[in-house]
């Protein structure tokens, strides 16, 4: 033989032989011990199924229902959270952090005496959210999917200009500026974005007392989810 190893005896043979025999027979399988793992995992299945620890879906109950995009329904729950004496115990917390974020420099001195409305309407306009207070107006409009109608942003300012104190917001999950608004009103609105939302609520359950108004603290809480889900 050349310069590569030698095979030195017969018996050196026959266990190089071997050894490659064994690489290349297929693997012998225990069908049985298989039956019996699948068997094992189904049963442990089942269990966690009994327990309620096997799950799937959404655990919102807007994305249960199939709601979690529909704009008049996210006004409605702002609306709510807003309010100083819904039974969500949040009182002023969620509301002043709110138009902190929409008005950083702005002093608000009658956030408890404030009104909170839905779809207020001014002759051929609506505005989705109203805030009321003694020296201030708010006027939210809400986009989540749907697109601005001609003029829209303009038109409202028109309407609402006159109200005492108005404040314009804009809020859609991107921030974006309103494209339907021009000139003073353009000036006027000021974006915010779900992302605001979500943080002004987070900060609001860590600030009030968990076990004050506990049963709308629970839809609050709910609500967080599908903020988080659909305008992470």
């Amino acid at each position: 033989m050349g310069g590569g190893a030698r095979m030195t005896s017969e018996a050196d043979f026959t266990r190089l032989l071997a050894e490659w025999r064994a690489l290349a027979a297929p693997p012998r399988v225990d069908v049985g011990a298989w039956r019996r793992s699948l068997e094992k995992m189904r049963d442990e299945e089942n269990a966690l199924r009994k327990q309620g620890r096997w799950v799937h879906g959404r655990e919102d109950v807007f994305g249960i229902i199939g709601i979690q995009r529909m704009e008049v329904l996210h006004s409605a729950i702002l609306a709510w959270l807003l309010d100083p004496c819904a039974r969500h115990g949040f009182g002023t917390a969620f509301l002043s952090r709110v138009l902190r974020a929409a008005f950083p420099t702005a002093a608000f001195k009658h956030l408890s005496a404030a009104r909170i409305a839905c779809e207020v309407t001014r002759a051929d306009c609506r505005a989705d959210i109203v805030i009321t207070m003694p020296d201030d107006t708010i006027i939210l409009e809400n986009k989540v999917d749907a697109q601005e109608s001609d003029r829209q942003c303009d038109i409202l300012f028109e309407h609402f200009r006159v109200e005492p104190g108005a404040r314009f917001v804009f809020l859609c999950p991107t921030s974006r500026r309103p494209v339907s608004a021009t000139g003073e009103a353009e000036a006027a609105f000021v974006s915010l974005g779900y992302s605001d939302i979500r943080n002004a609520l987070v900060a609001a359950l860590a600030k009030t007392d968990a076990d004050h108004a506990r049963p709308g603290r629970l839809v609050a809480q709910n609500y967080l989810i599908t903020l988080q889900k659909e305008f992470a």
